[in-house]
This record gives C-alpha cells, sequence and structure tokens, in this order.
C-alpha cells in the first residue's frame, strides 16, 4: 500500500501543475469574454455613448434638437415646456392650417396632428373603414379615429434613443409624417363631402399618387 501511495506521487504532482495552470488562465478568459460581451455590435458615433447610457440626458438632447430644427428653419411653434411638447402651424391644405405636435412622453417621441376636427356620427362607421385601408397601406404612422372627440388624429412615434443617436431623423420623420398627413386629410375630407365609397376614396388617392411621380419624373 505505501509502495502504491509513492508510485502515485508523481501523477499527483502533475495533475496539481495542471489545476494551478487552469486556475490561473480561466478567470482571465472568462473576463475577457464578459468584456467582449458588452461591446456594441456597431460603431457608436463620437460623444453618444453617454446618451445612450442615459434616458434623462437623452430627451434632454432630443428636446434641444427639436427646438433648434424649428428655429432654424424659422416656422411658426410654440414651445411646451411643462408638457414637453413643440406644437408647429403648417399648411394641411389649400387655405387651410393644420396644428403639428412633437411630444416627449416616457421613452418616445410622438408626431400627432388632428387631419379631420369633426365629423357627423352617423359616417363613424366608414370613418373606420377609410382608416383601417390606410392602416393596410401604411409603412408609417397610424390613422386613428376617435369617437368621443369625433375627431380624426394621424400619429407616428419613436424611440427617443433612436433620435439621440441619430438626430438628423427628427427633421426626415417630421417631413414624412406631414406629407402624409397631407393625403390623410384630403381622403376624409373627401369622404365627408362627397360621401363615396372608402375603397374608392383609396384608389383615387392611389391613382393621385402615381400622377404626381410621373410628373416629378418628367421634371
Amino acid at each position: 500500500m505505501e509502495n502504491g501511495l509513492y508510485a502515485l506521487l508523481p501523477l499527483l504532482g502533475i495533475l496539481a501543475l495542471i489545476k494551478r495552470v487552469r486556475d490561473q488562465w480561466y478567470p482571465k478568459s472568462t473576463e475577457k469574454k464578459l468584456e467582449e460581451r458588452q461591446t456594441p455590435s456597431f460603431q457608436l458615433p463620437d460623444k453618444k455613448g453617454e446618451l445612450l447610457r442615459d434616458p434623462s440626458q437623452q430627451k434632454e438632447y432630443v428636446w434641444n434638437e427639436i427646438i433648434k430644427l424649428h428655429r432654424n428653419r424659422n416656422w411658426r411653434f410654440g414651445i411646451y415646456e411643462t408638457e414637453l411638447y413643440v406644437e408647429s402651424t403648417f399648411t394641411l391644405a389649400e387655405n387651410k392650417d393644420g396644428l403639428y405636435r412633437y411630444l416627449l412622453f416616457g421613452d418616445e417621441l410622438h408626431f400627432d396632428v388632428v387631419v379631420t376636427n369633426t365629423f357627423p356620427p352617423e359616417v363613424t362607421t366608414d370613418l373606420f373603414v377609410l382608416a383601417a385601408h390606410f392602416n393596410n397601406l401604411l409603412t408609417f404612422g397610424k390613422v386613428i379615429v376617435y369617437t368621443q372627440n369625433r375627431n380624426v388624429v394621424f400619429t407616428y412615434q419613436n424611440e427617443v434613443s433612436l433620435y439621440a443617436l441619430y438626430p438628423e431623423k427628427i427633421e426626415q420623420h417630421l417631413s414624412r409624417h406631414y406629407h402624409i398627413s397631407r393625403d390623410v386629410h384630403w381622403a376624409f375630407e373627401k369622404f365627408l363631402e362627397e360621401r363615396e365609397e372608402p375603397a374608392l376614396i383609396i384608389a383615387d388617392l392611389i391613382s393621385l399618387q402615381k400622377t404626381r411621380q410621373e410628373n416629378t419624373s418628367q421634371d
């Protein structure tokens, strides 16, 4: 038994050496892997890393960017700091202005405009159908019919962190929201004036958009 124990000593020494090497190597390896997981999968723009990690700084940065954009463009607007929204006046249709609201709420920036101020209750179902047609076609924004206020709103929202990282998207999305809102307004007002079937209103709008594209390509 004693001779057998002495015979195992070289093997035990090798095992101890292996354990020592593994103890030294594995913590470093694990620490390195954890650092690699924390590295973003994309390169952050300069001086934007802190904004992405601090929601309060994100919101303040985006708020200031919205105001700066309006001032640089000389738009007509009002600032409501307590509620954190800017209200702007743009032409919704010929001889008609619309009030556009850009609201910071929670962790999102909202783009809202009332495209139809009022409608008779008997056409509510048809307006829901028209809104559904729009929402099936839209890849940006949503049309909402409010029965209590009897108005129609075109709205879009996205994360504040997106606009903190890419502030140029504020103007891009503002412009896109504006141009779509004019078509939504046109469609709903056309229905209220002519009472055509919602599907025919959408067909007329698609035809109108094709004509615009053709005229643009010719220019």
